[in-house]
């Protein structure tokens, strides 16, 4: 899967329109994929994740619900993945 890609920057693009979780290093936030630039990815319908919880969940513990979109410079990400509770239904998402 990761063969050929050159930086963070294309592995992120592999996941545009897809649920994500983003680890940064104060908070964690989930949401999808909606942009990708070189400095930077917008997360749509983007969340807070306060306690996660297992990663096998099928919702986070606890989370705050943004409201909108949130932008998340590249060099501040930690770690990006997709638990099982990252696919939790969102905002504007049936459930």
């Amino acid at each position: 899967m990761l063969e050929g890609l050159e930086n963070f920057e294309q592995i992120v693009k592999i996941h545009k329109g897809q649920k994500i979780a983003v680890l940064c290093a104060r908070y964690q936030y989930r949401g999808v994929v909606a942009h990708v630039a070189n400095d930077c990815i917008v997360l749509t319908n983007s969340r807070s994740v306060e306690i996660s919880g297992p990663s096998a969940a099928a919702k986070p513990e606890r989370e705050d619900d943004i409201g909108g979109f949130v932008v998340i410079k590249l060099d501040a990400i930690e770690i990006m993945y997709q638990p099982t509770w990252s696919q939790a239904p969102l905002a504007d998402e049936a459930v």
